[in-house]
């Protein structure tokens, strides 16, 4: 049996991990902007730190492992 189908991932898994990103994070700036009153401009600045902050760990490891070598 020909199993090289089953480890792609599809464009339908792709496409609902993007809309339920999205909507998370509009739910999330909806949250700081009308319950806990920040602004637009302090979630925009948050959500940028927190991009980082949870990148910087990846790209790490990329920069240490080399392209080549990634798991």
């Amino acid at each position: 049996m020909n199993y090289k189908s089953d480890s792609k991932t599809d464009f339908g898994s792709i496409a609902v991990a993007i809309c339920v990103g999205a909507y998370t994070a509009i739910m999330l700036a909806y949250l700081a902007q009308y319950d806990l009153g920040l602004t637009a401009t302090e979630t925009r600045h948050l959500s940028v730190v927190a991009a980082l902050f949870l990148a910087l760990p990846i790209a790490l490891d990329l920069l240490r492992t080399g392209p080549g070598n990634a798991r």
